[in-house]
């Protein structure tokens, strides 16, 4: 498992570098419960390999390997935000230093991150032009990651520009990884600090050197226990003994993960935090632990190791664990001051995970409200232009540049006869409610059809067009960059609504006379019989785009508007009436009955033939769905036949 912090540096890193569409992109495309990570919440280490692979499938370069390391590299910067930086400027002088104090640097965050499986690094071999450094982790495919933590610590924290990595070995097996790092650099001031060459100390008696020490070990060259501190003795049973076994039967080395081994202890040098835990029964019970941390020093004249521990405790639990009392505890060490403080904060801290859980509660109810908003939001844009376009506008793309144009819609204009004039004689509350009812029903006929209601004019009419979706004056590589951008459609939104393949003119053709039966249902209170209703279109060429920067409109610009209209208007109450280029659309696929109406006076466009719909040809294979109980609820028939 990896913490959320990991995943949430890497978010940060693909929304500075690429921007906030691409992770949404990502977020989508691995189908990620939510766009943002709890930072101390455990997730599966396999999301950010993911992450990695996904990236380099969005943006056509690099591999796994690349990302995994450039969220390395930004691993530091982005923990300088939550003030990690004054711990890293006090971890050492210079780049060598510091690779000698990263495992203490993350013992350090253990009570920040209690269950954090972190990685080793060790310095085996060091001259004046590098150092030879061993990654050992129980994770398999972060030798990359960790590879980028390395170069930007280097850079970040040190200012080391000529700085060269290399995998001189890879010693893995399928339980861990274990990886040779061989890093180049400026290294002319080391010096040898192995536990021979490091400071001896005073000669002193036993008696005064484990009363100032009582947590402390000293090991012979076979590594056999020959000393041991008092606070360390009395933890086990009187009866157990201790002294002359070998360190590896009393305890169990956890880190560095090596063999209990004298040359390799020497090797491993000053540097290094060792970490231990009992093998042998305590005398607080069976299940009694104890855990001891601290350094190797080398004592030169009796050539003997030893261990200069402290006991590790996070809370009364684990001194109760470990059979020991604060009065057992090292004064100067702090360690008591500690434990005791620590005490104090459990419970505040207890106070303070209860209130991020319910804010955690709280946030994902208004995560899920501000999506339900959204969707509406988009739902409601979708009314008003093609979904395609909506969709781009949410993502944040510039509506100027979002003009099309388009070689073949269908264009059609209706017009309810006697409504304008019967509003001035009925009441406010009549208007709004045949409004409302009008409205209502053309709406919820066209939510059924491959169309869009562009605008409602302020007299009583209509315009919609099919077609909007087929062609674009963007260029198609340009076209697909942009929806690359663009927030997905949600696969509700994505239903199928030509499901008989036709195209712009039979589409809206079918719509047509849909919208004329269902005028009949529409009473004329002042009448009491339904209202007379235009309708005309035809089939061109037209431009459509986005106008306004706060009121978005989206509107259909050309010749094509104009004659669509004066088709309508020239046209006959209760019939529809089409173009010839309309009608050229229709006669390919003989759905229709049409009849030739004669030469009609289109104004600027002196005589041209037009055309009545008067019919669908029951012969047609896909005359709608009432034609045939085959196509059940298709949304291109009604109920006319």
């Amino acid at each position: 498992m990896l913490y959320g912090i990991i995943l949430d540096s890497a978010r940060d890193f693909i929304i500075l570098s690429y921007g906030l569409n691409i992770w949404r992109r990502v977020v989508h495309d691995l189908k990620l419960p939510s766009d943002t990570f709890d930072l101390f919440t455990h997730y599966s280490e396999n999301i950010i390999l993911h992450i990695s692979d996904c990236l380099a499938d969005i943006l056509h370069e690099g591999t796994r390997d690349t990302y995994l390391e450039y969220f390395g590299q930004d691993f530091f910067r982005y923990f300088n935000n939550f003030g990690y930086h004054k711990l890293f400027r006090i971890a050492a002088r210079n780049f060598r230093d510091f690779l000698f104090v990263i495992d203490q640097l993350h013992d350090s965050n253990r009570f920040t991150f209690p269950q954090m499986r972190s990685p080793l690094f060790h310095v085996t071999e060091e001259d004046d032009t590098g150092i030879t450094l061993e990654y050992k982790s129980v994770r398999q495919g972060f030798t990359h990651y960790a590879i980028g933590s390395l170069l930007g610590a280097a850079k970040t924290l040190f200012k080391e520009t000529n700085l060269r990595l290399y995998i001189r070995n890879d010693l893995s097996t399928s339980d861990y990884t274990h990886i040779v790092l061989w890093i180049q650099f400026d290294n002319r001031t080391y010096q040898s600090q192995n536990l021979r060459n490091s400071s001896c100390l005073p000669n002193i008696t036993g008696l005064t050197f484990f009363k100032v020490f009582p947590f402390s070990i000293v090991m012979d060259s076979s590594i056999n226990i020959r000393y041991m501190g008092g606070n360390i003795k009395k933890v086990f049973p009187t009866t157990t003994i201790i002294i002359g076994r070998p360190l590896n039967e009393v305890f169990r080395l956890i880190r560095p993960d090596i063999h209990v081994e004298w040359d390799k202890i020497l090797s491993y040098g000053q540097h290094i935090v060792f970490l231990m835990e009992n093998r042998l029964p305590l005398r607080s019970g069976p299940s009694g632990r104890i855990r001891l941390k601290g350094q190797m020093k080398y004592i030169k004249n009796k050539n003997m190791l030893w261990f200069l521990c402290h006991p590790v405790l996070g809370s009364a639990d684990d001194m109760v664990s470990a059979g020991l009392h604060l009065t057992d505890l090292n004064l100067f060490d702090g360690t008591s001051e500690l434990l005791v403080t620590r005490m104090h904060q459990t419970r505040e801290m207890e106070n303070i995970v209860e209130k991020e859980k319910l804010c955690a509660a709280q946030l994902e109810y208004v995560r899920t409200q501000f999506l339900q908003y959204r969707k509406q939001n988009q739902n409601l844009l979708c009314t008003i232009m093609p979904k395609h376009i909506a969709s781009m506008i949410q993502s944040g793309i510039p509506t100027f540049s979002l003009c099309e144009s388009y070689p073949l819609v269908t264009i059609m204009f209706v017009s309810i006869m006697d409504l304008k004039i019967s509003t001035a004689y009925l009441k406010p509350t009549q208007i709004i409610e045949i409004l409302d009812q009008t409205i209502n029903v053309f709406d919820d006929i066209t939510e059924k059809y491959d169309v869009l209601k562009v605008k409602t004019k302020s007299d009583p009419s209509y315009m919609f067009a099919a077609g909007l979706h087929e062609r674009s004056n963007i260029s198609p590589r340009d076209f697909g960059l942009l929806m690359s951008f663009a927030l997905p459609i949600n696969d509700e939104e994505k239903t199928e609504k030509n499901l008989l393949g036709l195209n712009s003119t039979e589409i809206i053709a079918y719509l047509s006379f849909e919208l004329l039966r269902a005028n009949k249902d529409l009473i004329n209170p002042m009448t009491r019989k339904p209202f007379g209703i235009k309708i005309g279109f035809h089939t061109g060429a037209a431009i459509g785009g986005i106008i306004g920067d706060q009121n978005l409109q989206y509107c259909l610009f050309g010749d094509s508007v104009t004659i669509a209209r004066q088709i309508m208007t020239a046209g006959e109450t209760d019939r529809i009436h089409i173009s010839q280029t309309a009608y050229r659309n229709l006669v390919t696929n003989n759905r229709f009955a049409i009849e030739y109406r004669g030469q009609s006076d289109i104004k600027d466009r002196n005589m041209s033939g037009t055309y009545w719909l008067t019919g669908i040809n029951k012969n047609s294979s896909t005359t709608g769905i009432n034609t045939t109980k085959k196509l059940l609820r298709c949304p291109y028939s009604g109920s006319l036949l």
